[in-house]
């Protein structure tokens, strides 16, 4: 049916859009959401950013995810808990998972924040004394080692940490090394030999294992059931823990640094400090059978130790250490991928990844963290922590903060604040 212009009234015309009274208040905001989605298509970052700020139906149409897709294609580090889970970290329920749900523009901007150092840092655990401190972050608890304690932190949404003191765990006489959470247990090790297992749930002992003749534990790692744990004299010992003892996997001059389990419990691979000529640092077994499977690489330098593991999928590892090299593994072709050198030649003495193309690193210079991108040949960016010169003993991230454990304590680096003024 045609309609005559001269019949169309400024009564007819109202009624194209209902939320007005009179033709002339009609405006921008008026418009169907999605022609504004469609004009929002042609506005870049900054244009997106300003109409965030005029009103609330603006703000909120421009902060859905479907805005963001395309800008979110430009940022390396894009995943968070809530929608991928990242390999290695421990599993979430669906509420877990709904809380801490991340916008895809605050992604972005949080992305942005770690390539250009945007950053806040504060240090929210304080030694009296110097230490060699482990920390592991679980869910949105982080629990730090402190001497003989294992102490748990609440980390909040709004990046606010509060020591939760009725989920200490109280060890025994000796001082915590290293220890790894899976599920509700948490496995340590300790100087003089012990490995014990904890609920972190009832925060009593499950298990316990002394092997004092093999001196201090110096690596733990666990799949399911089974414990693997190194020690300072090489040794390398593997069971489950319904079980009251342990089988001796290996035993030679070499200090074993590092342990870790793929994510299928097929393998484990130990990092060794490498001081035999006739053996290289990084030694793959089978979790079932404890079969030594592969020798990793070959002309390795004296001394050239592997300071810390981690498997991304069963076939992929990454491994650090002494020698200032990053190396990517594949297990099916037994070959070093990629390599990447430390700049400042300096130490390499922890791993965290993503699963996809970000690596993050901690050294033994000044308390510096530094980025990584497997597609790039050089670091993206460097972070120093409280202008201290001490080693960064471990690292451990949620990719919106960063928890950084030092001799005298330890540091969140925020990276989810707004203000440029935090620039690091």
């Amino acid at each position: 049916m045609n309609i005559n212009s001269s019949e169309i009234t400024p009564e007819n015309k109202v009624r194209h859009y209902p939320n007005c009274s009179k033709s002339q208040d009609v405006n921008f905001v008026d418009l169907p959401d999605d022609i504004l989605y469609a004009i929002f298509a042609y506005c870049n970052t900054q244009t997106i950013c300003r109409i965030c700020c005029t009103c609330s139906r603006l703000r909120d149409l421009a902060s859905k995810d479907c805005v963001w897709t395309k800008e979110s294609q430009n940022y390396r580090l894009m995943v968070f808990p809530g929608d991928v889970r990242c390999k290695g970290s421990p599993r979430q329920n669906s509420a877990q998972r709904r809380k801490r749900r991340i916008l895809l523009k605050d992604r972005c901007r949080i992305a942005k924040n770690w390539e250009t150092k945007v950053v806040k840092d504060t240090q929210f655990v304080k030694h009296k004394t110097k230490l060699m401190p482990w920390a592991r972050l679980h869910g949105q608890k982080l629990y730090v080692s402190n001497a003989v304690n294992i102490n748990c932190y609440n980390v909040f949404n709004d990046s606010t940490v509060k020591e939760d003191i009725s989920n200490r765990i109280s060890c025994c006489n000796y001082d915590v090394t290293k220890f790894v959470v899976n599920d509700d247990v948490l496995v340590s090790g300790f100087r003089g030999g012990s490995i014990i297992g904890f609920s972190t749930v009832s925060k009593e002992k499950k298990f316990e294992y002394s092997f004092s003749e093999c001196g201090d534990t110096q690596a733990v790692a666990v799949y399911n059931d089974t414990v693997v744990a190194g020690y300072q004299d090489g040794s390398v010992k593997s069971g489950v823990v319904t079980i009251n003892n342990c089988s001796n996997i290996a035993r030679n001059s070499n200090r074993v640094w590092s342990v870790a389990t793929s994510s299928d419990g097929s393998t484990f691979t130990i990092g060794n400090a490498g001081l035999e000529t006739n053996r290289t640092p990084v030694e793959v077994y089978d979790l079932e059978s404890c079969r030594l499977l592969y020798n990793l690489g070959s002309g390795y330098k004296k001394g050239a130790g592997i300071l810390d593991i981690k498997y991304e999928t069963p076939h992929i590892m990454l491994t650090c250490g002494y020698d200032t090299s990053l190396r990517l593994w594949d297990l099916r072709t037994l070959s070093c991928e990629k390599e990447w050198t430390e700049p400042f030649d300096t130490e390499l003495s922890s791993i965290q990844s993503d699963g996809n193309n970000v690596i993050l690193t901690g050294t033994f210079q000044y308390g510096m963290t530094r980025l990584w991108d497997k597609r790039l040949k050089d670091s993206v960016q460097m972070y120093y922590c409280g202008q201290k010169r001490s080693p960064v003993y471990c690292l451990d991230t949620d990719f919106q903060r960063l928890f950084v454990a030092l001799d005298w304590g330890v540091h969140m680096l925020d990276f989810t604040v707004y203000n440029s003024c935090n620039k690091h």
